[in-house]
C-alpha cells in the first residue's frame, strides 16, 4: 500500500503539468539583481543570470517549454548560453536540458547524473535517459564555487529533504538564494521519498537555510513567489503545525484514513490548492511518524 502512495505521489506533477499547453508556456520575468531574473514558467522558477561571458540556468522547467524559455532568455540577454545547474532530478527543473543542453556545461549533484542516465519506470511507462549531452557533465558532492560574470557563484548540496541531490545556488554579491524544490512557497510540498527525500529531513534543511544565511537574502524556491527570511521562518512554522497536528491525531490513535475523512488539516486548505492536497501531505507525513 505504501508503494502505491509513494508512486502516486511522484506521478503527479507529470499529471499536473500534462494539463498545460508547454510549447506555449506563459513566463512571467521579474528582475531580482542586475544581470538576473526570475522566469516564472507555468509555476516552475528559473534563474537567468548574465552578464559579459554569458547565462547561466539555475534549473531548465520542461523540454516542452524550452523553446518558449530560450525566446524569452534571448529578449534580455544577448549572450550564449554558458551553462545549467539542475537543483535536483525532477523533470519540471531538467527537462530543458534536452532543448538548451546543447554544447552547454550541466553542473548538478552526482546524483543527479546518475538518476538522468538511466531509464526510469513510473507507473506503467518507461521513461527513457536523457541523452547524454543534456545529462550533467560538471558534477560534485558537497560543495562547487563557479566563477562567472564577476560573480562567485556557490553551490552546496543538502542531502534528503525533497530528494538524494537538492542543491542550493547562492549568489552572494546580487543576495540571491535559490532553493530549488526545498521551498513550495505557500504550498505542501512534495517530498520524493522514493528517491531519497524524508520529510523531517525536508523541515530540517529548511532551519539549516534558515540559520545559514543572511535576513537580507532574496530566496528562489521551485514553486511559489520568491520569499524574504522572515517568510522562510513562516513557512517552516506553519509546516510544523501541521505535522504536530498529524502526529497528535496518530496519538490518539486515528488511522490516516480517518484523518483524511475528519479533515484535519482543512485550516490550511489554501496549502493543498497547488498538487500536495491535505489528504497527499498526511500520507506523506504519517508513515514517518
Amino acid at each position: 500500500m505504501r508503494r502505491k502512495v509513494l508512486l502516486t505521489l511522484f506521478l503527479l506533477p507529470m499529471f499536473v503539468y500534462g494539463q498545460l499547453d508547454l510549447a506555449n508556456a506563459r513566463i512571467e520575468v521579474t528582475e531580482l539583481a542586475p544581470g538576473l531574473h526570475r522566469f516564472y514558467v507555468e509555476r516552475v522558477a528559473v534563474l537567468v543570470f548574465h552578464g559579459d561571458e554569458g547565462v547561466l540556468l539555475v534549473d531548465a522547467a520542461y523540454e516542452l517549454s524550452s523553446k518558449r524559455l530560450k525566446e524569452e532568455v534571448e529578449i534580455i540577454a544577448h549572450a550564449p548560453l554558458r551553462y545549467i545547474v539542475n537543483t535536483h532530478i525532477h523533470g519540471d527543473h531538467t527537462g530543458g536540458n534536452i532543448g538548451l543542453g546543447q554544447g552547454v556545461d550541466i553542473i548538478a549533484h552526482h546524483s543527479v547524473k546518475e538518476y538522468l542516465s538511466h531509464e526510469q519506470q513510473r507507473g506503467d511507462r518507461i521513461v527513457p535517459a536523457l541523452p547524454e549531452y543534456a545529462r550533467p557533465n560538471i558534477t560534485f558532492t558537497d560543495h562547487l564555487t563557479l566563477e562567472f560574470n564577476g560573480e562567485e557563484i556557490r553551490m552546496h548540496h543538502l542531502y534528503g529533504g525533497h530528494t538524494e541531490g537538492d542543491i542550493l545556488v547562492y549568489f552572494p554579491q546580487s543576495r540571491v538564494l535559490s532553493v530549488g524544490d526545498l521551498v513550495f512557497a505557500g504550498y505542501f510540498p512534495f517530498v520524493d521519498t522514493g528517491n531519497g527525500g524524508h520529510p523531517f529531513r525536508f523541515m530540517d534543511n529548511l532551519v539549516w537555510i534558515v540559520n545559514n544565511f543572511d535576513p537580507d537574502i532574496t530566496f528562489v524556491g521551485g514553486h511559489g513567489p520568491a520569499l524574504n527570511h522572515e517568510e522562510i521562518i513562516q513557512y517552516h512554522a506553519t509546516l510544523q503545525h501541521t505535522i504536530d497536528v498529524i502526529s497528535d491525531a496518530k496519538k490518539a490513535g486515528m488511522s490516516m484514513d480517518e484523518m483524511k475523512q475528519n479533515k484535519i488539516l482543512s485550516r490550511w486548505e489554501d496549502m493543498g490548492s497547488f498538487f500536495i492536497t491535505e489528504d497527499r501531505w498526511i500520507e506523506t507525513v504519517y508513515p514517518f511518524l
